[in-house]
């Protein structure tokens, strides 16, 4: 009761706030970074009353206060966040990658290698078959050839595959779960970014050709090779950095990495790089091949998880137009219904071939279906590149990402603790406080 009265006091005051007409420029950007820090804290306090992940509240905050709803957090506000939104990104991808110890992977290798060809791979062609069989029901397909179509189609079926590291991360750290799936979720999820961005060059070069959506298929060809694979190089470079800082220096090293953060968040887009892969990479090299002790890092990012989580989550909620998933709710559901189904499917098939462990066999599918920063980003990429369908396009992926958004959280998070993994992650708790 305490939380949601603050809840209710904090978005009195943000609407006191907006009545003074401020401007992004001249305190909009702080207002509305701490707005969204308490309103969906304290979201994320009162949801968990009823045994929902915070989660979900965090993002349920972001679609009240975003600009499709009350509007306290306008467009303009949120778009004065996108250096926050990216630092948090990359802290995101510096801490899965830290978390991911290649040699407790290893033994699930195998079974890894066949969800991402079975599950993931398999996925797109699924997506993309199913959308082309639907398309009747889609303005979209109006004025499109077959072949343009089936272009289209796969382009939407890649673009609607990827998984969310942060996701997984989040939910993570808030059961405070570890063992052999959890291990096995954040290295499929990671792994899933690192194919998702190859496969969509591929789409994206096809779907230029037959629409002519002005996709240059050698130049996109060495673009994805630079943003992938640079990525992956610089990663590893900055991992070593990172290292060396720790084995030398020691002390302040949180701050130090916080630097590079900002630092690879603000320059890696201009030089197209990709700044989560870069962080990924950063902190894969710093878990399995630096003499340092990642441990040291991700405790003093313990304290800083919390309020990066709940913006960064906050903030993928003020993109979620409610009325615009009314508007497509038939093909959207029919779309994530077989978008989990076939993740479901192919990981039980991987599994059983590979005789995975029970527990992996039985959950690990739910790990896959959660969707977030790299869906956003393949989002803006396609409506940018080809202005003749993008914006219809970007329609369907955001109303199929809200619903992964709102029902993937909950769901992975009763599979960890079923799983029996939640609570055996040793360490302070990210959420203190909480209960």
């Amino acid at each position: 009761m305490i939380s949601l009265l603050l809840l209710l006091a904090v978005a009195g005051l943000m609407q006191a706030a907006r009545t003074f007409s401020l401007e992004v420029g001249s305190g909009g950007t702080e207002l509305a970074f701490g707005f969204l820090l308490l309103a969906a804290y304290f979201t994320g306090r009162v949801v968990s009353q009823f045994r929902l992940p915070k989660l979900t509240g965090w993002l349920l905050a972001g679609v009240l206060a975003g600009p499709f709803v009350l509007d306290l957090v306008t467009r303009e506000m949120a778009g004065s966040l996108r250096v926050v939104n990216g630092v948090a990104t990359c802290i995101l991808g510096l801490v899965a990658g830290s978390e991911l110890n290649l040699k407790r992977v290893r033994p699930v290798a195998r079974t890894l290698r066949w969800v991402t060809v079975i599950a993931l791979i398999g996925s797109m062609v699924v997506l993309a078959g199913v959308l082309f069989l639907i398309r009747p029901m889609l303005p979209l397909f109006a004025d499109m050839t077959t072949t343009q179509s089936v272009a289209v189609c796969l382009l939407i079926g890649v673009a609607v595959s990827p998984q969310s590291p942060a996701v997984v991360m989040a939910l993570l750290a808030e059961t405070k779960a570890d063992g052999p799936l959890s291990q096995f979720m954040l290295a499929a999820a990671v792994v899933s970014d690192l194919v998702a961005v190859l496969c969509y060059s591929i789409a994206a070069a096809v779907a230029g050709v037959v629409i002519g959506g002005g996709v240059d298929v050698l130049g996109t060809a060495l673009s994805v090779g630079w943003e992938l694979l640079g990525s992956v190089a610089f990663g590893a470079v900055i991992g070593g950095v990172i290292g060396g800082f720790l084995r030398t220096v020691k002390q302040g090293a949180s701050m130090f990495a916080l630097m590079i953060c900002i630092v690879v968040a603000e320059i890696g887009t201009i030089i197209h790089l990709d700044p989560l892969v870069v962080m990924l990479a950063a902190g894969i090299w710093l878990e399995n091949f630096s003499r340092a002790d990642a441990s040291d890092l991700l405790h003093g990012f313990e304290s800083a998880q919390l309020p990066v989580f709940i913006v960064w989550f906050a903030l993928a909620g003020t993109r979620l137009d409610l009325v615009q998933l009314s508007q497509t709710i038939v093909p959207v559901l029919i779309l994530a219904a077989v978008r989990a189904g076939w993740y479901y499917a192919g990981t039980t098939v991987a599994c059983r071939y590979t005789g995975a462990s029970p527990v992996v066999a039985r959950f690990a599918w739910i790990g896959l279906v959660p969707q977030a920063g790299l869906s956003l980003a393949l989002i803006v990429v396609i409506q940018k590149t080809f202005p003749t369908f993008g914006t219809e396009a970007a329609v369907i992926l955001l109303s199929v990402l809200a619903v992964n958004q709102i029902a993937s959280p909950i769901a992975l998070r009763i599979a960890l603790i079923r799983s029996g993994e939640a609570g055996k992650k040793q360490g302070g708790d990210f959420a203190a406080g909480e209960h």
